[in-house]
C-alpha cells in the first residue's frame, strides 16, 4: 500500500530553521539524525564542491567565509546575489536549500514522503518577500498550503488548548533578523489577531554586530577578514552567556578582555530604543492599553536577552511569559496550523483570524493651486484590518479625454508612494468620454486580500462595466538608477520657498510620520489638514500659512507628547 504524502509546519528563520508535525493530539518538533532540532539557516560548498546545509555549512563559513552564505532571509524579495562556488546564488535559491533540508528531515522522521507545508514568515514581510518564500518552497519541491505570520503561529502554539478563559496577549517576536509584535485575544478556541507591527530588518544578529563593532572600536583592534568572522562567532557566544551571567571574558586578537551586561546594553542601546515605538503602535492600532493585557509571550531566540525583559517591564509594567521555548514556539504553531489545514480532530473547534499587516493602496495625483502633483498614496485597505476581506474605492481620471491609466499598487504607511513598496501595475484603457456615457473616466478598484497575504486586484470601468483582471507587469525590488535619479530631481529645490523654512519642513515631516501611524477617520482628517497646509505654502501668503500651520500643529502635538 502506497504511503500518503504528509504535510508539515516549517519555521524558516534568519538564524535557524525548524520543521514540526502534529501527531497524537499535539505538535512536535522533528530532530536531525544527531538529535538537533535547530538547523542553522546557512549554505556553503565543501572543498570538493558538495553542498552543505545547516550546522555543517555554518562551521564551514567560520573557516572559509567565502564558501557560502547565511542570513539570506533578510534579502528575500530583493535582487541581491551572492557569489560562491564559481557562480551567483540568489536568496531564493539559498532558502530553497534550507527548505529542502527541512523536507529531508521530516521524511526521515515520519517515514513518508512530504509534499506540502505551512511555512511561517515575519508578520511584517512585504508582498514580494512572501512571494519569494513561495518560490523557494517550489524549488525545494514543496507546495505551500499556507503562509502563516510568525507571531500568529506562536499564538496558536500557546492557545490551541485554551479551555474557555479569555486572554489578551501581546506576542513579542524578536528573531535573528526580524522583529514583530502582535496583539491577540484567545477565548474558547477562537484566536483573533487584533493588530501587528514590526520591522523586517531588526533582530538578534544586529545586536551581535553592534556589540562586535563597539568592542573593536573601544580596543582599537584591526582584525583581518578571517579574524572578524571568527570573532563574530565568539561574540554570539558572549551574547548568549550574558543572558545568564553578569559578565564574561573573550579573546580579542592577543588580548583577553571582560565584557559585561552594561557593555552590551550601551553598545546596543539604539537598537533597543527601536523596539519601543513598535510596541506602542501595535497597542494603539488594537485600541488597547498595557493594563488590559493578560500576558506577554516571548518568541525568537533573541527575546531571551535581559534587555528585552527590561524593556517590556518598563514599557508594559509586566514580566513576560516564558512558559514556551522561544526558539521552538513558531514551529510548533506551524504544526498546529498544519493540523487545521487537514481538519485534525484535535483542533476541530479552533478558529483563527488574522490581519493585513500593511496598508494597501494605489498612487493618486492631487491638484494644488491648479497644479497637478503626483506620488500620493491612497489606502484602500488599512493595516491591521481582519482578513480575508475585499474593499473597493472609486477613482477619476484627471481629464475627461484621458483614455488610459497605469494603476500603480503599493503597500506601506507613508503618505508619499516613493517611501512605500511598489507591488505592481495594472494597465487600464477605454476610459475616454463619449456621447451618451455616464460616469466617464471613473474606475472602481477592488482589493481582495486573503489569509496567505495574497492580494488580488480587480479594476472595473464604470461606464462600460468592463473588468480588468490582475496584471502585475513587473516584479518589485530595489530602485533602479533611473528611479533614484528621478527622486533626487524631485527633491532638488528650484527656488527659495516658504516650504523650505525649517519650521515648515519640520511640521510636514512630523505630520508625515504621524500619518504612517494613523488609519481610518483619523488618517483622513490628518490628510485634509496636511493638504490645507500645503495649499497655504503654495500660496506663499503668510496669513494663510500661519492659520493652516496652527491647525495642523494642534492636531499633531498630542500624539507626540510622550516623546517630548
Amino acid at each position: 500500500m502506497a504511503k500518503v504524502p504528509r504535510m508539515v509546519g516549517i519555521d524558516l528563520g534568519t538564524t535557524n530553521s525548524l520543521v514540526a508535525h502534529f501527531a497524537d493530539g499535539k505538535p512536535v518538533v522533528l530532530a536531525t539524525e544527531s538529535g538537533e532540532t535547530l538547523t542553522p539557516s546557512a549554505v556553503a560548498l565543501a572543498e570538493d564542491g558538495t553542498v552543505l546545509v545547516g550546522r555543517a555549512a555554518r562551521d564551514r563559513l567560520v573557516t572559509a567565509p567565502d564558501s557560502g552564505r547565511a542570513f539570506f532571509k533578510r534579502d528575500m524579495g530583493t535582487p541581491a546575489t551572492y557569489k560562491f562556488g564559481g557562480r551567483k546564488w540568489t536568496p531564493v535559491e539559498c532558502s530553497a536549500l534550507v527548505l529542502r533540508e527541512m523536507k529531508r528531515i521530516a521524511e526521515l522522521r515520519l517515514g513518508q514522503p512530504v509534499e506540502s507545508a505551512v511555512i511561517t514568515v515575519p508578520a511584517y514581510f512585504l508582498d514580494q518577500q512572501r512571494q519569494a518564500t513561495v518560490e523557494a518552497a517550489q524549488i525545494a519541491g514543496l507546495k505551500v498550503e499556507r503562509l502563516l505570520n510568525e507571531p500568529t503561529a506562536a499564538a496558536l502554539a500557546y492557545g490551541y488548548r485554551n479551555d474557555g478563559e479569555l486572554n489578551t496577549l501581546l506576542v513579542f517576536d524578536l528573531g535573528g533578523g526580524t522583529f514583530d509584535v502582535t496583539l491577540l485575544e484567545s477565548f474558547d478556541g477562537i484566536i483573533e489577531v487584533k493588530a501587528s507591527a514590526g520591522e523586517s530588518r531588526l533582530g538578534g544578529e544586529d545586536y551581535t554586530e553592534a556589540l562586535m563593532e563597539a568592542l573593536i572600536r573601544k580596543h582599537e583592534w584591526r582584525p583581518e577578514p578571517a579574524q572578524r568572522i571568527r570573532f563574530r562567532e565568539q561574540i554570539e557566544k558572549v551574547k548568549r552567556a550574558l543572558t545568564t551571567e553578569m559578565s564574561t571574558r573573550i579573546t580579542m586578537g592577543d588580548q583577553d578582555i571582560e565584557v559585561t551586561r552594561k557593555d552590551f546594553g550601551e553598545a546596543t542601546h539604539e537598537l533597543t530604543m527601536r523596539l519601543r515605538p513598535v510596541v506602542r503602535r501595535c497597542l494603539r492600532d488594537a485600541q488597547l492599553t498595557a493594563k488590559q493585557l493578560d500576558g506577554v509571550l516571548l518568541v525568537g531566540g533573541a527575546s531571551r536577552m535581559p534587555v528585552i525583559g527590561a524593556v517590556l517591564l518598563d514599557e508594559l509594567d509586566m514580566e513576560p511569559n516564558r512558559s514556551l521555548d522561544p526558539d521552538r514556539v513558531v514551529a510548533l504553531g506551524a504544526a498546529v496550523q498544519q493540523a487545521l489545514c487537514v481538519r485534525n480532530e484535535a483542533v476541530r473547534e479552533l478558529v483563527l483570524t488574522d490581519v493585513c499587516p500593511h496598508s494597501l493602496g494605489v498612487e493618486v495625483s492631487k491638484i494644488v493651486s491648479n497644479q497637478v502633483h503626483d506620488g500620493y498614496f491612497s489606502p484602500i485597505i488599512d493595516r491591521n484590518t481582519t482578513v480575508p476581506l475585499s474593499r473597493s474605492e472609486t477613482y477619476n481620471t484627471l481629464h475627461p479625454e484621458q483614455d488610459f491609466i497605469v494603476l500603480k499598487i503599493y503597500q506601506g504607511e507613508s503618505r508619499m508612494v516613493r517611501e512605500n513598496q511598489k507591488i505592481g501595475e495594472v494597465k487600464v484603457g477605454g476610459l475616454r468620454h463619449r456621447p451618451g456615457q455616464t460616469r466617464p473616466g471613473q474606475v472602481d478598484v477592488r482589493f481582495s486580500y486573503d489569509m496567505n497575504g495574497i492580494l488580488e486586484v480587480e479594476v472595473t470601468i464604470l461606464h462600460s462595466e468592463t473588468k480588468v483582471a490582475e496584471v502585475f507587469e513587473q516584479r518589485p525590488g530595489t530602485m533602479t538608477k533611473a528611479e533614484i535619479a528621478e527622486a533626487i530631481a524631485r527633491l532638488r529645490p528650484l527656488k527659495v520657498h516658504p516650504r523650505d523654512s525649517a519650521p515648515n519642513r519640520a511640521l510636514l515631516e512630523r505630520a508625515g510620520r504621524l500619518w504612517s501611524d494613523l488609519k481610518g477617520v483619523d488618517r483622513e482628517v490628518l490628510t485634509m489638514l496636511i493638504d490645507k497646509f500645503e495649499r497655504a505654502l503654495a500660496s506663499q501668503l503668510p496669513e494663510h500659512i500661519s492659520s493652516a500651520s496652527a491647525e495642523l500643529t494642534d492636531f499633531v502635538r498630542p500624539y507626540f507628547q510622550q516623546e517630548e
